[in-house]
C-alpha cells in the first residue's frame, strides 16, 4: 500500500468519526446506522450491551431523547491502517448540553458536560468505509450530571437485520 492509499483510508475513516457526531447531533437515524456495518456493535456508555446491527442502532438513535440539545466535538482523532480493508480509530468526544433548549436563545451552558473516549474499528465494505466496532468511556463528567437510563427496548439489540 502506498502512502496516498494509506491517507485515503485515514481520512474516510475519520471522516466517519465526524459524521457520528453530526448525526447524533441532528438526529438522522439513516445517517447515523449508515456509518455503521450491517453487523456492527455499538457500545454506549450508559447501556451493559452493545447494540448489535444496523437496524438495532437507527432504532436506538430513533429513541435518543429529543427533549435536550446536545452537541459533540470530534477530537484528537487518530487512525492507523492495518491493511487494505481494515483500520482502527481513537478519539476523544467533547460534549455540551443544554438540558432545557429553547427556540432562538443561545444557551449559556458554555462547559463542556463530559469527556468520553472513543474506540472504533473499520472495515472496507461494498458501501465504502464504515464502522464495525464502536466503543466509548466517559472519562470525564460534571458532578452534577447524570447519565439517563436507556431509552431503547431491551430486544433492540437482538435485531440483525434491515
Amino acid at each position: 500500500m502506498n502512502d496516498l492509499d494509506r491517507l485515503c483510508i485515514e481520512h474516510e475513516c475519520t471522516k466517519l468519526m465526524t459524521l457520528y457526531c453530526l448525526h447524533l447531533d441532528h438526529p438522522d437515524a439513516d445517517g447515523f446506522a449508515g456509518i455503521f456495518t450491517q453487523d456492527a456493535l455499538y457500545k454506549p456508555a450508559a447501556r451493559p450491551e452493545p447494540v448489535r446491527g444496523r437496524y438495532a442502532i437507527r432504532a436506538w438513535l430513533e429513541a435518543y431523547p429529543r427533549d435536550r440539545l446536545g452537541r459533540h466535538v470530534s477530537t484528537n482523532q487518530v487512525v492507523d491502517v492495518l491493511d487494505e480493508d481494515h483500520a482502527r480509530g481513537r478519539s476523544y468526544g467533547v460534549v455540551w448540553r443544554e438540558p432545557e433548549p429553547r427556540a432562538g436563545v443561545v444557551s449559556s451552558n458554555v462547559s463542556p458536560r463530559s469527556l468520553v473516549e472513543y474506540f472504533d474499528e473499520f472495515v472496507r465494505t461494498d458501501e465504502g468505509w464504515r464502522i464495525s466496532f464502536r466503543y466509548y468511556q466517559l472519562n470525564f463528567m460534571h458532578a452534577d450530571e447524570v447519565v439517563r437510563p436507556a431509552p431503547w427496548s431491551p430486544d433492540a439489540s437482538d435485531r440483525t437485520k434491515d
